[in-house]
């Protein structure tokens, strides 16, 4: 991705990517998502077992180990969108963002309403510059996971970015008071009310 095509602030979402992944993945490995969905129960006993192995790799930072496992996942279970979205989250890190699209999709394809991947197909959209599909997309994430302040905060920071300051700090203060952590950020980007 280069720098000049993207607006200043997506090294935030970048960040929020990494580290949403990691929480996302700690709460899929013990048997629920960050949606509040648990793993597939029909899923053959041991793609679990290797879905758990392959989680515990990527969070240890061994991606080329959990590729494949995630990819054995899906052998075993081929309607297993955490394997989807998780090989979709490896190219994306690794660059390859036409796999990470693809992924994504077909996570999205088995659960529409799968709030990582729409957050991270929103961080694509932005990156290319397709500001309106990402704003679609933080708004779906949003719908399915109204407590995510993440795609709260980075929805307010389009809407501000295309004009719609109003509606865009409004969004942004629902993502401070779900995550007081941003606030530092909010005050960085000069979204009004938020200074100390």
């Amino acid at each position: 991705m280069t720098t000049s095509a993207v607006p200043s602030f997506v090294s935030f979402w970048v960040k929020g990517l990494s580290i949403g992944v990691v929480g996302a993945l700690a709460l899929v490995a013990c048997g629920s998502s960050s949606h509040g969905a648990a793993p597939p129960t029909t899923s053959p006993a041991n793609a679990g077992t290797v879905l758990t192995k392959a989680l515990q790799e990527l969070v240890a930072g061994q991606t080329a180990q959990a590729k494949t496992d995630f990819e054995q996942v899906l052998r075993l279970d081929p309607k297993n969108k955490y394997a989807d979205y998780n090989l979709g989250y490896i190219a994306q890190i690794g660059g390859n963002r036409s796999d990470a699209e693809t992924q994504y999709r077909l996570a999205l394809a088995i659960d529409p309403q799968y709030g990582p991947a729409l957050y991270n197909l929103a961080i694509l959209r932005t990156a290319d510059g397709a500001t309106a599909a990402a704003i679609s997309l933080y708004r779906r994430a949003i719908a399915a996971d109204e407590k995510d302040a993440n795609a709260h905060f980075n929805l307010g920071l389009l809407l501000r970015q295309t004009g719609n300051t109003n509606d865009g700090n409004a969004e942004v203060t629902t993502a401070v008071r779900l995550k007081p952590s941003l606030t530092a950020a909010a005050v960085a980007q000069g979204v009004p009310g938020l200074g100390a």
